[in-house]
């Protein structure tokens, strides 16, 4: 997590006369300063690492509800929605496996162990900024940030004490599926949140509160509820102590008609998942001289949730599961900036997991019933260093060491650097490896599956490079990376326990290498122009054990769900009288996957599709309100057919009106 003491401090040391240089240049863009692709806040345009910032006034001016619907303009990001809001929601980086992204609540993990997330719940209710780190992060956050960092940072609070308030309220055409045609029909769906925050004599603070409601996208038992609260506080314990408490509450409930393949055709009328899930993380940071702080942090994640499947008439089958997971830690941490210039974190962690999973089933072949619980304890060190060795030079190197009490220990490295030969010209490189833990379900399941307690992590080898060009006296900036990774050890899974004794094995490797794009320009004083396109090739290296034609790993093949093309355009007006609008075009390519209807499941491929959004926001004038406004989103609006997961829908045109308003 940051704070503005070391940010300044930093900054002052090496982003400075960069920033200096871009003022100079263009008074009006000055580069956000990130605080997740290393220990040392710096500014972007100085950063080794790809990063993609989102602020608050993005989300809000795209009328954004969920984390993963921000995360879609991302470059080499592709969200894989199952259906309707809800739904479960997978992220794939840069090509890797959707259990390789590290998501952090406030600097709180919040992954299962084993990397896995679901995006569905995941809201930008008081999100003050989403920063996206592409490359690997184990030196920094450990197992599971192999391709990337996904960072959700809580507003804060500042000046005379406010309520924020926001409600909307729309429609979209619900697809009927009558034989091989669709018939529409009406849906509602509803957002409400109100935010309370401001200072106090000895810091600041901000909370929030939060419900979303949909009747989703297919006609029956397909509604989706989730409440959120959140808050952010920090006080002065003294002059050179503060302490910082954020946490995180989600709970909701989401119903759905179809089974594993996306069919409906008899729906289920009562199956439903639910899920309650905590971040709650605490940070006492003392700085002793104007050279050194340190930092003692806490955090636990819980997550604890469950799917509910009774009979849908006599003689049926009945699913029930519940799974509880958490990770709790405690990481103290030391910084100094030393006369020289060179800023060196130190940090110890330790680390403490466990799950405790169930599943009860009934049907034809009669009862059955599984479960098991495990825990594993994680203890690390690290060392990070970044330097500013020329004026136009910012270098970074790290390295840590994991010891974990199931698979062993694990070194991991990255080093990176950015270069600025000149004003308008920027080069940066970036070297390092990540490692995935296995979950729990693969080293202890029992049951249908087997686990192997002998799984070693996966890993991966990956290295980038890009420019960076301010055109036109910096009211354009054009980049470029190119990145290349290798994973290893990845896991499959076997039903023949001939292969390695069990049901989990570390078999297949994959490689996936890509280019980015992307560009942002001033087209006037109100008037910016965003965009960014993907190119992206992975294929298997070595086969895994499932030879069917429902495998996941077919040697020679790509990886199922990735799109080798991803582009999209923004532009966006924001001018100082009332109206501010956005007009968003998303482009998605060809990508394959599995029908998972038939056993085996058979590949199929995904037709290409371009979506086109809209937004605006009207400033309305209202007495005795700090701000109030209007709001319009209109998603989908060229009503385009598409499906992010085989035989799942995905929603048609989308309209919502909403009203903000701020006292």
């Amino acid at each position: 997590m940051h704070t503005r003491v070391i940010a300044a401090s930093i900054v002052g040391v090496f982003a400075l006369p960069l920033v200096a240089q871009e003022a100079a240049r263009d008074t009006a863009r000055v580069a956000p300063i990130v605080v997740s692709a290393t220990r040392t806040p710096l500014s972007r345009s100085v950063q080794p690492v790809a990063v993609t910032v989102i602020t608050a006034e993005q989300l809000q001016l795209r009328s954004i509800t969920t984390v993963a619907e921000a995360l879609t303009d991302v470059t080499s990001a592709y969200v894989s929605q199952s259906g309707s809001q809800g739904g479960l929601t997978s992220l794939f980086l840069r090509g890797g496996e959707s259990k390789y992204v590290k998501v952090l609540i406030d600097g709180i993990p919040v992954n299962e162990p084993g990397g896995a997330y679901d995006f569905a719940s995941l809201t930008t209710d008081n999100v003050e900024r989403i920063e996206i780190v592409r490359g690997p992060a184990s030196v920094v956050y450990g197992a599971d940030a192999v391709t990337g960092v996904v960072h959700v940072i809580t507003r804060r609070g500042s000046g005379a004490p406010r309520v924020d308030v926001e409600v909307r309220g729309g429609s979209m055409p619900r697809e009927r599926r009558v034989n091989t045609g669709f018939g529409q029909a009406s849906m509602a769906t509803l957002d409400a949140h109100a935010r309370v925050f401001g200072a106090i004599s000895d810091g600041e603070y901000s909370l929030s509160f939060a419900q979303h409601l949909t009747e989703g996208l297919y006609e029956v038992n397909n509604a989706y509820q989730n409440n959120v609260v959140s808050g952010r506080l920090r006080l002065a314990a003294s002059q050179n102590t503060d302490v910082r408490v954020a946490v995180r509450y989600t709970d909701y409930n989401f119903h759905y008609p179809t089974n594993g393949g996306g069919t409906d055709s008899t729906p289920d009328i009562n199956a439903f998942r639910t899920e309650d899930r905590t971040a709650l993380g605490a940070e006492i940071e003392h700085r002793d001289r104007k050279s050194s702080r340190y930092v003692l942090a806490l955090s636990s994640s819980v997550n604890d949730g469950g799917t509910d499947d009774q009979a849908d008439q006599t003689g049926g089958n009945v699913f029930v599961s519940q799974d509880k997971t958490r990770r709790r830690s405690i990481e103290l941490r030391q910084h100094v900036l030393s006369k020289r210039g060179i800023a060196t974190t130190l940090g110890i962690q330790l680390e403490q997991q466990d799950q405790r999973s169930q599943f009860q089933s009934d049907g034809p072949f009669g009862p059955f019933t599984d479960r098991f619980s495990a825990s594993r304890r994680n203890h690390a060190v690290y060392v990070e260093t970044v330097t500013n060795p020329a004026r136009s030079v910012v270098a970074t190197v790290g390295a840590r060491l994991d010891s974990n009490n199931q698979f062993g220990t694990f070194l991991t490295g990255r080093a990176g650097v950015s270069w600025r030969p000149t004003a308008s010209t920027r080069l940066r490189a970036t070297a390092g490896n990540a490692f995935r833990e296995p979950t729990f379900t693969e080293n202890y399941a029992a049951g249908f599956a087997t686990g192997n307690p002998g799984l070693q992590p996966e890993r991966t080898r990956s290295f980038d490079a890009g420019v960076e060009q301010d055109l036109f006296n910096a009211r354009m900036q054009l980049g470029f990376t190119a990145f290349a990774q290798r994973f290893e050890n990845m896991i499959d899974y076997t039903g023949s326990t001939t292969a390695c004794g069990f049901s989990y094995c570390n078999v297949a490797a994959a490689r996936s290498n890509g280019a980015e794009f992307e560009l942002e320009a001033r087209l006037a004083a109100a008037l910016r122009l965003r965009g960014g396109a993907t190119v992206l090739r992975t294929r298997v290296l070595s086969p895994g054990f499932d030879v069917s034609s429902g495998g996941l790993y077919k040697q020679g093949e790509s990886l199922i769900r990735r799109p080798e093309h991803k582009w999209n355009a923004e532009l966006s007006y924001r001018g100082a009288r009332r109206l501010a609008t956005a007009v968003r075009l998303l482009g998605v390519g060809q990508r394959t996957d599995r029908d998972f209807r038939p056993f085996p499941a058979t590949p199929v491929v995904l037709p290409a599709y371009v979506r086109a959004d809209a937004s605006a926001e009207y400033v309305v004038p209202a007495p005795r309100v700090h701000r109030a406004a209007i709001t319009l989103k209109v998603e989908n609006a060229t009503n385009a057919y598409y499906e992010n997961v085989f035989n799942f829908l995905a929603p048609r045109r989308t309209l919502t009106l909403g009203a903000r308003s701020s006292f």
